[in-house]
């Protein structure tokens, strides 16, 4: 009989600190699952950040600004008017402009609209044949530095003419408004429209 008392004792004190022991231990389980569920968070955000795509530096250019850039890059001054009208209608002078796909799955790129058919590469596969004429990747022509777009519209310009573009037939194949304000070092702005800004 003492014995099975003593073992009772025993089997109770075992209970009491297994009872008292548990929430003890359960805020060093709420912290360590903190802890994992932290680390998680971080080791997501940072894959997501590691893996995001390099944002493409993007704006829309005002009409006396692109002229200028345009002049900057060799465009002759005679051409300027041509070159803003189209790009005027193709893009609204956004450099980032990626246009509706076409039915051939191509895609038209940049402030002059400048087809992956035949003018520029795709960074992805494509379903048809790029020719690539331009040599250049089709991303570099949605870049806030115009320079390559500049390069192969002028390639375009002198292998097609400018018929190259549809909306030349339609807006640009008129008397365009000239440029010269944007060159005198004044602050109005001639659109192709013809309205007037300050």
């Amino acid at each position: 009989m003492k014995c099975q008392n003593v073992q009772r004792r025993r089997c109770r004190r075992q209970e009491v600190s297994t009872s008292t022991a548990a929430p003890r231990s359960l805020p060093t389980f709420i912290a360590t699952a903190a802890a994992s569920t932290i680390s998680t968070i971080c080791c997501c955000i940072w894959l997501l950040l590691m893996h995001a795509p390099a944002p493409t530096q993007t704006r829309r250019l005002q009409r006396c600004e692109l002229a200028g850039q345009l002049y900057i890059l060799d465009v002759p001054k005679s051409e300027l008017s041509l070159w803003l009208c189209i790009a005027h209608y193709e893009s609204r002078y956004n450099t980032h402009v990626v246009g509706n796909r076409n039915a051939d799955g191509s895609s038209d790129y940049g402030l002059f609209q400048i087809s992956s058919r035949y003018w520029c590469q795709p960074d992805n596969g494509t379903k048809y044949y790029a020719f690539n004429e331009c040599n250049v990747k089709c991303s570099a022509l949605l870049l806030d530095d115009i320079t390559e777009a500049v390069a192969c519209a002028r390639t375009i310009q002198r292998r097609q003419g400018w018929s190259a573009w549809s909306v030349y037939s339609v807006y640009c194949n008129r008397t365009l408004n000239e440029v010269d304000a944007c060159f005198d070092g004044d602050s109005v702005e001639v659109n192709v429209k013809g309205s007037v800004e300050k």
